[in-house]
């Protein structure tokens, strides 16, 4: 196996990212939501391999839209922290998500 077949030169797949998610702001029971997913003062902190955030976020349908923009009733969560995800290839993958290099 060449060196750069290594998963240790795989940079996105070393990268942890930190995610803060929270209840959807458009969702009337917030309390719900937090219970369902076992939220700390409100807050779902997950650390994410960068290689797999924009799957993960796209499965929990996450609005990851920087004004929670999404509507809809499945979207109970929203991303809080979107810089979180610059630099994160997978991101496109993200529900809302935009580049900030698109801005």
């Amino acid at each position: 196996m060449l060196k750069h077949e290594l998963s240790s030169a795989d940079i996105q797949w070393n990268r942890i990212v930190e995610v803060d998610l929270i209840p959807h702001p458009n969702q009337d029971y917030p309390e719900i939501i937090e219970g369902d997913y076992g939220m700390t003062a409100g807050v779902l902190h997950l650390k994410l391999r960068a290689a797999i955030a924009g799957y993960v976020l796209r499965q929990l349908i996450v609005d990851c839209s920087s004004k929670h923009s999404l509507t809809g009733n499945e979207y109970r969560l929203w991303l809080r922290n979107p810089l979180a995800l610059y630099g994160v290839s997978s991101a496109i993958l993200a529900p809302g998500y935009e580049s900030m290099l698109s801005e």
